[in-house]
């Protein structure tokens, strides 16, 4: 009987403290891996992660100072920096529902918990060794994100009834929502429901019917599932998220406080329940949420200065504007004064000016932020701009709010949220009818705009279709419509020539401009998958650079 090793396995161990780091060492030496390496906290782990590939990472959740364990996860997948074929384990002695819940949400591949015991740690290796060996094919193919590929080997290892079959089953329903092919993916869960109650399957049914725009079947689906499985965290938020589709705001609220209580140490989940706080009005919670996103953000890559101008928004509102106004200073310093950071500290600050009655302060952090919006306006996000046409009305400065909103209008003209944010922000001042006017307008413009584009690529003009829609994005940074059809009319120069590296990466670049609503999610995962054929028929020694995520 062959003995078990990790031979031609690298390993990486993350832990704090030398000792730890050392004993784990000890006990896997033995087991004959190619290379262990070791990281003392979260910013040496990615930073090894960014260097080599390993095949199994051990992390302990409490790193000390800086990125915990859960945030070197979520850094390394949003980054990229972790494989399909790479076995995350988190290691810990933490036991609070509250970091379990908080660690789990983040899928690690594992959880072992402390001591760790060389028995233990055996165990649980196999475990994760065997299974990589018998789906290596499966996440070869999807590390090189050849996802169709990657669906027709797991139809392949089905086939065989293999023991991972449910996995396999929840792996192709999520490869076929991303691909956008919502009927294959409805089937194959309605499959797999008609032989065992599994909730995954009833989740991604449900994600499917948001998908589709059909909120009253998706919140049905949700709702069934946290009905059975109140421990099922994600549909507390999509749950939420398809209630605020409804127009059921106070509804959606308190699906996402169930959410929150149940897994508080979500960022997005906390920065979302702020968001719907504050629209309801309910400055309480919204200050708390606001709070803890920041807590929770530290050392956090999906943190933004968003999340401390919300807090000091609320703070005005609750009339703490000294304490405000030191969140709004404080942006800057956590954020190494980035454009976006100054953009935000700017038009917060300029508010808070306002309300304390200091009105040169206030002018000249307007004129501060207005500068940086015009240098560059892919920074202007809807909350920022509305904050920032709040100001220049409150300074009788009509003209430059104008143009602040009619940019939003071009960015979100189909966004029924932020136009009524906007038809509101103009009613309390006294301009309702112009409002209206000015939104009527820009919409027929940008109509007009794309009409002509279309029309030159049917002539078979698709440079100047390419041109128009160049300048239009560019004009119009964030408008969905825009992107896509810029993007449509790359794919179509490509098709008519020959795919070239900077073209396909241009055509990603609108694409991911565009966003993922679900309003034009078939759209956009249409000209994803396209790319992804035209980027397979490049050069194979390219094409790293140029894959479509």
């Amino acid at each position: 009987m062959a003995i078990w090793s990790l031979k031609h396995r690298t390993i990486l161990i993350v832990d704090d403290f030398p000792e730890m780091r050392s004993t784990l060492r000890s006990m896997l030496i033995p087991w004959q891996p190619e290379r262990i390496e070791t990281a003392r906290n979260g910013d040496d782990a990615i930073e090894k992660l960014q260097q080599s590939r390993y095949d199994i990472i051990l992390c302990d959740y409490n790193l000390g100072e800086g990125k915990n364990g859960q945030q070197v996860l979520e850094e390394a997948r949003h980054r990229s920096l972790l494989p399909f074929s790479s076995a995350f384990i988190m290691v810990s002695a933490e036991t609070s529902a509250q970091m379990v819940m908080g660690a789990m949400e983040t899928q690690p591949d594992g959880y072992i918990s402390k001591p760790v015991t060389r028995v233990s740690l055996q165990v649980r290796l196999k475990k994760f060794v065997r299974k990589q060996d018998e789906l290596r094919t499966i996440t070869r193919a999807m590390d090189r994100k050849q996802y169709p590929a990657a669906i027709e080997l797991i139809d392949r290892h089905l086939e065989d009834n293999n023991k991972y079959r449910f996995e396999l089953y929840k792996l192709k329903s999520d490869l076929l929502i991303r691909a956008g092919d919502y009927e294959r993916a409805g089937n194959l869960c309605e499959a797999v429901l008609a032989g065992r109650e599994l909730p995954w399957a009833r989740f991604d049914m449900g994600r499917i019917a948001f998908f589709r725009q059909d909120y009253p079947c998706a919140a049905g689906l949700f709702e069934k599932i946290l009905a059975g499985n109140p421990g099922f965290i994600a549909a507390y938020d999509w749950l939420a998220k398809t209630r605020d589709r409804l127009g059921e705001h106070g509804e959606a609220q308190q699906v996402l406080m169930e959410g929150v209580e149940r897994s508080p140490q979500s960022l997005p989940r906390q920065r979302a329940l702020a968001e719907l706080a504050d629209r309801n009005e309910d400055i309480e919670v919204t200050e708390a949420a606001c709070r803890k996103a920041i807590r929770i953000g530290k050392g956090s890559i999906l943190r933004e200065p968003a999340d401390y101008a919300a807090l000091a928004r609320v703070l005005v509102q609750k009339e703490s504007s000294a304490e405000a106004l030191r969140v709004a200073q404080s942006i800057n310093r956590e954020f190494d004064h980035s454009s976006l950071a100054r953009l935000e500290a700017a038009t917060v600050s300029s508010s808070i000016y306002t309300t304390m009655g200091n009105k040169n302060e206030s002018a000249g952090a307007l004129s501060d932020a207005l500068s940086i919006a015009a240098q560059q306006p892919g920074l202007l996000s809807a909350d920022i701009g509305l904050s920032l046409a709040h100001s220049c009305l409150a300074h009788n400065r009509q003209e430059d709010a104008d143009l602040i909103i009619r940019q939003l209008i071009c960015d979100h003209e189909d966004d029924d949220a932020v136009l009524a944010k906007i038809t509101q922000l103009y009613d309390e001042a006294g301009s309702g009818d112009a409002i209206s006017e000015l939104i009527e307008t820009t919409r027929k413009e940008i109509i007009a705009i794309n009409n002509e584009g279309v029309k030159l690529l049917k002539d078979g003009d698709v440079e100047a279709s390419i041109e128009l829609f160049t300048r239009a994005a560019h004009g119009m940074p964030h408008n969905p419509v825009v992107n896509l059809n810029a993007a449509q009319s790359l794919i179509r120069l490509m098709r008519d020539t020959v795919p070239g590296r900077e073209t396909l990466a241009k055509a990603l670049g609108f694409i991911q401009a565009a966003g993922n609503s679900e309003m034009h999610r078939e759209r956009h995962n249409r000209l994803l998958n396209t790319c992804r054929e035209l980027a397979a028929s490049l050069p194979a020694e390219n094409d790293t650079d140029a894959e479509p995520a």
